[in-house]
């Protein structure tokens, strides 16, 4: 089975390409954090799939998560172990092409996995002014931790998941710690699938600063506070699905922030 380069782009859109693809996942598999946490198994991976798919309480995604962990049980059967094992046999248009040949697999179902890994799992890398909505003092610091060399959201949470980090940049940089942390912690609501810097801002203004914070919400007093907020900013929050999604997602992330 041969490789039909333009079906398999067509299944990345809107991913500009293979390569940019490619490189989102070595950029992110760069971080310590990322390797650590993120490198599951197969079984381990079609366990994530399930809940993180399958819990939706409206079953908005149940033909998804049936796709999605249908292929990845095939890669567990053409022998892939990890998701480095997979981003290996697919790092290349020769390793691609290959690996389709060994596995008869479909190259436009790896192409579907890859891309739910970008979209759905895998951290990607965001510049630190994409996590913030209108704040002068949180747009000052995002400067400061410029200048000593920290632009993105992976790099943040890199060096500030422990206290040790973070105190570390407040005698870098200067700034106070809490707005280190809000930072930081900011920095790990963008791992979450589809987060944007309106639904970070709408998490933090509810009054839910980080994500065990949000994972460890109550479920009633948590509609209630982002009601409230939304009332506070002219928004009616009720229309939207980002309350459900991020209570329910940040019980389902890997911890990484302590």
């Amino acid at each position: 089975m041969s490789v039909d380069w333009d079906e398999f782009q067509k299944e990345l859109v809107p991913i500009k390409g293979y390569q940019d693809l490619i490189k989102r996942m070595r950029v992110s598999f760069g971080y310590a954090f990322v390797l650590e946490r993120f490198n599951l198994s197969m079984p381990e991976l079609i366990s994530y799939t399930h809940r993180l798919l399958g819990g939706d309480a409206r079953g908005r995604y149940a033909g998804y998560e049936a796709q999605v962990v249908r292929i990845l049980s095939l890669l567990q059967q053409a022998s892939v172990h990890t998701v480095l094992d997979l981003i290996s046999k697919t790092e290349s248009t020769e390793a691609l092409e290959a690996f389709v040949q060994e596995s008869g697999m479909d190259a436009r179902d790896i192409a579907r996995v890859l891309k739910f890994l970008i979209y759905w799992f895998i951290p990607g890398e965001k510049y630190l002014s994409g996590l913030i909505r209108d704040d002068p003092e949180i747009n000052a610091a995002v400067k400061k931790l410029q200048e000593i060399g920290i632009r993105t959201n992976l790099e943040l949470i890199e060096k500030g998941s422990k206290s040790k980090g973070r105190k570390a940049m407040v005698e870098a940089t200067g700034l106070p710690e809490e707005v280190i942390t809000e930072l930081v912690n900011r920095a790990d609501f963008s791992r979450m699938p589809w987060s944007s810097k309106a639904t970070i801002s709408n998490i933090v203004g509810a009054g839910y600063g980080s994500m065990e914070k949000l994972a460890n919400a109550n479920p009633d007093h948590l509609f209630e506070d982002f009601f409230r907020y939304g009332k506070s900013i002219g928004k009616n929050l009720k229309l939207g699905n980002e309350i459900e999604n991020s209570y329910r997602i940040a019980r389902i992330v890997p911890k990484i922030v302590e």
